[in-house]
């Protein structure tokens, strides 16, 4: 499972790659309608604001889930060609890896919102991604700064279920920092 989960591995290597995918994915989601003024067709129609972006946001999951599949091919390979595979602990690691695909889908379709320029929304989604990936490493020498700092970071949400620890807390940061963006 060290060919997986460790800091070399398949997971760390594909989220690595994903803090500059996921941004370029979802930066015209909105600002492309926006721009073409294809918006106002959507907004004459008989949906809801709240429905056009949780229909864009729920395509940006499914796409997230073809991706956790394609992953799980290596996963199920893996778990076959192995012995005494770690199976619970990999599950976890997809886990962490499909939230944390939400979570940067979240956060690039509410930058998309925020200009008609998508390489404004793109540079802004890169913006936010690495404030959230580096804010756990500031004033961590006073302690209640070093608390919030830690529960805002989203850097070391997704190491702990890749080595196999799911936490509420973790899921539940998740879960508010896709409803935050949205």
């Amino acid at each position: 499972t060290g060919v997986f989960v460790s800091m070399g591995g398949v997971f760390s290597t594909v989220m690595q790659a994903l803090y500059l995918y996921i941004p370029l994915l979802t930066m015209s989601l909105i600002s492309r309608e926006t721009g073409s003024g294809t918006i106002k067709l959507l907004y004459s129609s008989p949906i809801k604001v709240r429905e056009i972006v949780l229909g864009k946001f729920f395509a940006m999951m499914v796409y997230s889930l073809v991706l956790v599949a394609l992953l799980a091919v290596f996963v199920i390979s893996g778990i076959v060609h192995i012995r005494h595979p770690e199976t619970a602990m990999l599950m976890t690691a997809m886990l962490g890896f499909y939230l944390l695909l939400c979570a940067y889908s979240a956060i690039g379709l509410f930058m998309s919102t925020l200009s008609t320029y998508q390489v404004v929304a793109a540079i802004a989604s890169f913006i936010m991604i690495g404030i959230l990936s580096y804010i756990g490493q500031l004033w961590q020498r006073i302690a209640f700064v070093r608390e919030l700092t830690y529960f805002l970071s989203i850097s070391g949400r997704t190491q702990k279920m890749l080595a196999g620890l799911v936490t509420t807390k973790d899921v539940v940061y998740f879960i508010v920092i896709v409803y935050l963006f949205l």
